[in-house]
Parts: C-alpha cells; sequence; structure tokens
C-alpha cells in the first residue's frame, strides 16, 4: 500500500460544521487532476468519515482519499491490489495539492 497523510495541516482548526468547505476543497482538487468520482461513502469503521473511489476514465487502478473530520486527519491511498501506473504517478502530486489546500505536508507513511 501507498499512503500520504496530510500533516500539520489548518484541519485541525475546521469546526465540524465547516466541514462542508473541507468537502469542496477536497473534490476541487479531484476536478484539477480531472479524475472521476466512482464512489463517495462513508466508512463504516470511521463514524463521520468521507471516502471517495476515483479513477482516471476507463483505465484500471483506484485512487482512495478519506476525510475524518472528527479526528481532523485527511490521506490519499493506493491499495496493493487496485495499484495501476496513473495513480502511482498522481498520489503525490495530488497529495502535495491536498496539502497545499490545507497549509500542511504530505508525509508518505511507511
Amino acid at each position: 500500500m501507498i499512503m500520504y497523510e496530510i500533516i500539520n495541516s489548518n484541519l485541525n482548526q475546521v469546526k465540524l460544521f465547516d466541514h462542508d468547505l473541507v468537502i469542496q476543497e477536497i473534490e476541487g482538487v479531484i476536478e484539477q487532476f480531472e479524475l472521476n468520482i466512482t464512489q463517495k461513502t462513508t466508512l463504516s469503521t470511521l463514524k463521520g468519515s468521507v471516502h471517495y473511489h476515483l479513477k482516471q476514465g476507463k483505465k484500471a487502478g483506484v485512487l482512495e482519499i478519506t476525510y475524518w473530520p472528527a479526528k481532523h486527519r485527511l490521506w490519499v491511498e493506493i491499495h496493493d491490489n487496485r495499484s495501476s501506473e496513473w495513480n502511482r504517478l498522481v498520489i503525490k502530486p495530488f497529495s502535495e495539492a491536498l496539502s497545499a489546500r490545507f497549509l500542511g505536508e504530505a508525509a508518505l507513511m511507511a
């Protein structure tokens, strides 16, 4: 798995009622990278989270984003079984664009 977490950001300053603004910013980055949202849901294990599956056209592979407002966390990941060339190439610049929106850093997680 490849995972970047947005750290040292201003997400911890977002009030729960403002999380729609965070979603708009996330979706702005998705649009900037011309990716398609194929799924937008809440993960049952992360109550209140917003979880996306993104694709590039009809190419194989999925890029996943999870925003968990209760914990002020945001991360982007590629699971091993959903890895492809396009998502491996885009994950770092995509994560960096997200981190710029929230005045943080994109940290590659081990």
